[in-house]
């Protein structure tokens, strides 16, 4: 049965799940806006997936900036990278989807085209890592592969519009056998990433004191 959090207890609810795990839209919106922002200034002339390659390239870097001061590691499970939580509460990555967000019970998401790394995750189960008496950085390195491979796999899932993105974090639990992700145990919306009047999208970082010309509106 799906747990649609939209549904049942609103957006404060929404941001307390998120704390379980040590995030927050505030958080997730700052790892996609340089991506979104990217992408969405990109000219005609771009290749047709680089907006999409924009968002996820720059948000996975950016989410293990945010996030590796309190624990969390980015490893890679059969070529797909997931950012992995401390505890091995969560382990998630980012991907792109249709119907997101769409608060309706009876749409759910729909994931491109995924492999074997997230159909693997829908049927692990916990193991334990043997310690190799005398290799413990090969041993923690096996210890970080077991936690990223056994921690519940949840799908930072965006949809791109014409002013930012639709957004949810849910947890899969059904794959077509094409690889599309099309049902879920969870899913906790998060607000609409809006660049509209966003105007950190021209912020200059490490200005060196040039001139600085104030624009006020007429």
């Amino acid at each position: 049965m799906v747990v649609l959090s939209s549904i049942a207890s609103g957006s404060w609810n929404h941001e307390r799940r998120l704390a379980d795990f040590g995030l927050s839209t505030e958080l997730i919106h700052t790892a996609l806006r340089p991506g979104l922002t990217r992408a969405t200034n990109r000219s005609s002339k771009a290749l047709r997936s680089t907006p999409g390659t924009d968002i996820y390239n720059d948000a996975m870097e950016q989410f293990h900036q945010l996030l590796a001061e309190d624990g969390w590691s980015l490893t890679y499970v059969d070529q797909q990278p997931r950012l992995v939580h401390p505890d091995g509460l969560i382990a998630f990555t980012v991907a792109a989807g249709r119907n997101v967000g769409n608060g309706d019970v009876r749409i759910k998401p729909r994931t491109g085209r995924k492999g074997k790394a997230t159909r693997q995750s829908l049927q692990v189960s916990r193991t334990q890592v043997p310690m190799l008496f005398g290799a413990e950085e090969a041993y923690l390195e096996a210890e970080l592969d077991a936690s990223a491979r056994t921690a519940p796999l949840w799908l930072l899932v965006h949809e791109r519009t014409s002013s930012g993105l639709n957004l949810e974090l849910s947890r899969p639990s059904a794959m077509t056998p094409g690889g599309i992700v099309n049902d879920w145990a969870e899913q906790i919306p998060i607000k609409f990433l809006d660049l509209d009047g966003d105007l950190s999208i021209f912020d200059v970082p490490d200005d060196d004191g040039d001139i600085n010309v104030s624009v006020e509106p007429l």
